[in-house]
């Protein structure tokens, strides 16, 4: 990815040689899609982990927690209890849920390592999105800024923790490409992180302990197709603990998700993402129905099939093949 040269580069923060070269391969075959990131702060990872011990050990804290954003909780164990699903335990926060929690609450977090996340996040959005957007922007061959004036971001945390319901189970998390512009992935040292190259049906692993800057469905239709979104996984090793930290980055939500500069690149998309008829925030509960089954944290609706994945029924919208136009104009 040539023209994010400036912002993206082999991690500094200590994989040796033969891991950077590794790195640089992939970033080769996989350009522009996936990119490696020499970021500004190191993911606080003991930290991370005090944080899931005590929301996984201390039923008050986790329900008061799940209480202050009552439609879908922040701390999502369905892990804990479903052997189908995939097998993590998730932390999702964002600028506005961080502001639901109480002063008391976020006290007695902050002892367990929240706000030393919460400090981690801010470096990295501040330092990062913008230097980000500017490069994408050029390889999009158009200015994506105006589009992200709102801070549509949520930072995730990921514990891989080997005491799920299904134990066993190398069901991580299970396929997928994200919804908005890009992720940064941060990984500890253990391995798990997998991708796919563009029109290929293998699995590339990528090497732990780096920050992966991924691009997802919405830098993919803004840009007409010229910033490729990448389908990734997370394959579980018996009996390892992983964890991993997630920044993710969207248009904000009232953009018409439609490629800017129509093409001839852009004769690929249906007429409705070509014509504007869906929003960004549409776009999201559409996939967000997908990924909290998947995840087990939601049940699909009366005649939605289980046996289409996420990224099938995405690809219908995206590039019209099934019942959307009725959806949408509804």
């Amino acid at each position: 990815m040539a023209s994010c040269a400036s912002t993206v580069a082999v991690s500094s923060f200590g994989p040796p040689q033969e891991t950077a070269d590794t790195q640089s391969t992939i970033s080769s075959l996989l350009e522009p899609a996936i990119s490696f990131l020499e970021p500004v702060a190191r993911a606080p990872f003991p930290a991370i982990r005090r944080l899931f011990d005590h929301l996984r050990t201390d039923a008050r804290d986790s329900a008061s927690l799940n209480a202050t954003y009552p439609s879908r909780g922040l701390f999502k164990t369905a892990a804990m209890t479903n052997p189908s699903s995939d097998q993590k335990l998730t932390l999702d926060l964002s600028p506005k849920r961080v502001l639901l929690i109480s002063a008391d609450l976020r006290a007695s977090l902050a002892a367990h390592g929240l706000e030393e996340v919460l400090s981690f996040f801010s470096a990295i959005a501040a330092a990062h999105i913008p230097t980000i957007l500017s490069a994408l922007s050029n390889l999009a061959g158009i200015d994506l800024a105006p589009l992200h004036k709102s801070q549509n971001i949520n930072f995730r945390l990921c514990d891989y923790w080997p005491g799920t319901a299904a134990p066993e189970s190398d069901n991580g998390c299970g396929p997928h490409t994200d919804y908005g512009t890009f992720s940064i992935i941060f990984q500890d040292e253990h391995a798990g992180l997998e991708v796919k190259a563009p029109g290929s049906s293998g699995w590339i692993p990528i090497p732990p302990g780096g920050a992966v800057l991924l691009f997802g469905w919405c830098a993919l239709i803004l840009s007409g197709g010229r910033i490729h979104a990448v389908k990734h996984r997370v394959r579980r090793l018996s009996g390892t603990r992983r964890l991993s930290a997630v920044l993710f980055v969207a248009p904000d939500v009232d953009v018409a998700l439609k490629p800017v500069n129509v093409d001839n690149s852009a004769r690929q998309f249906s007429e409705l993402i070509k014509s504007g008829a869906v929003d960004v925030k549409w776009f999201k509960e559409v996939m967000g129905k997908r990924w909290r089954w998947r995840e087990g944290n939601e049940s699909l609706a009366n005649g939605e099939l289980d046996e289409v994945t996420q990224d099938e029924d995405i690809e219908k919208l995206v590039f019209g093949l099934g019942s959307y136009e009725t959806r949408v104009k509804a």
